[in-house]
């Protein structure tokens, strides 16, 4: 009986270096972070009116 193995190799993976981010980009993500608190909080006072006017029905 003979057997024979071969090493695994990965040669379909390849590596993708990370490009850095344009200043639109930027932009954009830092105004989405400043807008959030906002988000959130309108979100959180439209469930609170729903939620009372459903009480009420």
């Amino acid at each position: 009986m003979n057997a024979n193995t071969n090493e695994a190799t990965l040669t379909a993976i390849t590596t993708n270096e990370a490009v850095e981010a344009t200043a639109g980009t930027r932009l954009a993500q830092n105004s989405l972070l400043s807008e959030l608190p906002g988000i959130v909080f309108g979100l959180i006072t439209l469930g609170y009116v729903i939620s009372s006017l459903v009480a009420l029905a």
